[in-house]
Order: C-alpha cells, then sequence, then structure tokens
C-alpha cells in the first residue's frame, strides 16, 4: 500500500519537482524595458555599480540569455565579493544551463556567506533532487530552508517531492502543509479507474450474454 501510494503521488506531483527555484521577473531598469536582441540595455549611474550588474544579470536570465546574465552576475561578484544574492542567481543561471556543479558551488557559497538563506538552501535542494543527488542530499536542505523560512511553501512542496518513494506519509503531510492534498486527487483517479473498469466488465458481460442468445 505504500509503494503504491508512493508511486501514485510521483505520478500526480511529479511536475512540482522545480517550484521552488527562482523564477525571475525582469525589474525596472531607467532607460531600457526589455533585454531582448536590438535593444539597448540602460547605462549604470556607475560602472562599479554591483547592483546594477545584478540587476541586469536578473532581466538577461529572464529573456533566457543564460550566458550574458552569468557574466553581469560574475562582475558583480568581483566588484563585491561577499554578494550572496549575485551567486544565488548565478548558481540559478548554471543550473538553467545544465551545469549543476557550478550552480551547487555558487548557492554553496551563496550559503556560506549568508548563513540565513532560505532560498539558497531551497534551490540548492532542488539541484541536489533533480541530479540525481537523492534525498540524503537534498532533504536536509529543505529542512534548513524550512527551520529559516517556516512558511516557505515550495520547499515543502519540494521536500514532500523528495520524500515521496521512500516516506509517502511523510511527503503528504508536506504538501498538506504547502496546501496541497495530493490524495483526493488520486482517489478522484481511483474512482474513475473504478468505474471505467466495472463498465468495461457489464459491456463484455452482455456482449457475451447476446451471443449466446440470451440477450
Amino acid at each position: 500500500m505504500t509503494l503504491l501510494l508512493g508511486a501514485a503521488l510521483r505520478i500526480v506531483f511529479g511536475r512540482w519537482l522545480l517550484m521552488a527555484l527562482p523564477v525571475f521577473v525582469a525589474p525596472a531598469v531607467v532607460g531600457a524595458s526589455t533585454v531582448e536582441s536590438g535593444q539597448t540595455l540602460a547605462l549604470p549611474a556607475s560602472e562599479a555599480d554591483a547592483e546594477f550588474y545584478l540587476k541586469r544579470g536578473e532581466d538577461l536570465s529572464g529573456a533566457h540569455q543564460y550566458e550574458r546574465a552569468i557574466a553581469d552576475y560574475t562582475t558583480a561578484i568581483q566588484l563585491r565579493p561577499d554578494y550572496a544574492e549575485a551567486y544565488n542567481d548565478r548558481g540559478f543561471a548554471y543550473y538553467l544551463k545544465g551545469d549543476a556543479e557550478r550552480a551547487i558551488a555558487d548557492y554553496t557559497r551563496a550559503i556560506e556567506l549568508r548563513p540565513n538563506y532560505p532560498k539558497a538552501y531551497n534551490s540548492r535542494g532542488v539541484v541536489y533532487m533533480a541530479h540525481g543527488y537523492g534525498a540524503a542530499k537534498s532533504v536536509p536542505d529543505f529542512d534548513r530552508a524550512i527551520a529559516l523560512k517556516p512558511d516557505f511553501r515550495y520547499a515543502y512542496i519540494n521536500r514532500g517531492n523528495a520524500r515521496l518513494v521512500s516516506h509517502p506519509w511523510l511527503a503528504l503531510q508536506d504538501f498538506h502543509r504547502a496546501g496541497m492534498y495530493p490524495e483526493r486527487t488520486v482517489a478522484m483517479v481511483g474512482g474513475a479507474v473504478c468505474v471505467m473498469i466495472v463498465g468495461i466488465g457489464w459491456f463484455r458481460r452482455k456482449r457475451i450474454r447476446r451471443a449466446r442468445g440470451g440477450a
């Protein structure tokens, strides 16, 4: 029963695996509203402005220009070596490029610089989970993210996904804390399957009776 529940929940909720990674909404930049090809980026008031490069990197990442975003995050880090947000955001860009090792390294550095950074813990946990490191690596990061931010909904969802196979009942508790009730969906699907099976059986019996002349 436990294995069946875990499998069912994985099918239903597998798509929430990566919900906690930051989704960048392009912030307003003076002089330019977008970084689409052919348009001009705003110039900074000072080229030695780490925050400018961080914000522009977020714009570029939002436009899926990850190489350029990484370059801006790197510049921000060079200007301000203790910039935890720049490491976190560069880790996200590396993750989207499929470079898990560099993403993990950047998230780890962000955590070293700011030990109470729940987003970095959560995002590193997602990379661990998505790249085969397993629950032993990912769950402690989700635990820490939740300890730092008890209302961190995405961390609960991600920890629930990480626990689906080994601890489905704990996974259910995490989903409930996130305001999600997957067992209801599972029950609805199971009910629909039962109705379908009963219907198929009824039609088969009817056809057999007709074939025997008993209809």
